[in-house]
């Protein structure tokens, strides 16, 4: 068996989506890139490195898009403008799908990350922590996000699978 390597190309944040260019925004991907957007500058205001990848997978003819990686924490970051299951294709499962897909192709060990609208139910959030997956969101209006970690650190801890993640 050919033990090839993938292709990885770092490439500037903001500036590979996703999404095939070729088509008109929908308002779903119009919010799901006002979300990553939002996420990517909150994450470099705490001076955290923020990258991008076009990854070709040994053997692959379709390259994957690594929107945004937080190199500082190692962790790869995925947005969802919804929090519905299936929403045409492009819900929280295509979301899961995708994080599942792209990290297994990241040179190091990861933390997943599931920038949401808003805060997950309790099913959603179960089904993020049997995956091992941070869902994260909007605390308000500004470009400041939460999660349970966050939430938590005043109350009782919660369990994460992988270790308690840095936000």
């Amino acid at each position: 068996m050919n033990q090839q390597k993938p292709v990885i190309e770092q490439v500037p944040f903001g500036e590979h989506f996703d999404y095939p260019a070729d088509q008109p925004l929908t308002p779903y991907e119009r919010e799901r890139r006002n979300l990553l957007t939002r996420y990517g500058r909150f994450a470099q205001e705490r001076g955290r490195v923020i990258e991008s990848y076009l990854i070709r997978p040994a053997g692959a003819t379709d390259q994957l898009v690594v929107e945004l990686f937080d190199a500082t924490n190692a962790q790869l970051v995925v947005t969802c403008a919804t929090l519905q299951r299936d929403n045409g294709g492009a819900g929280v499962w295509y979301a899961i799908g995708t994080l599942a897909d792209l990290a297994r192709v990241l040179p190091s060990p990861t933390r997943n990350i599931l920038v949401l609208p808003a805060a997950p139910d309790s099913d959603l959030d179960g089904l993020c922590a049997v995956r091992s997956i941070i869902p994260v969101w909007p605390a308000d209006d500004s470009d400041t996000f939460t999660s349970h970690q966050v939430q938590a650190r005043s109350s009782e801890p919660l369990f994460y699978p992988n270790g308690e993640p840095s936000l």
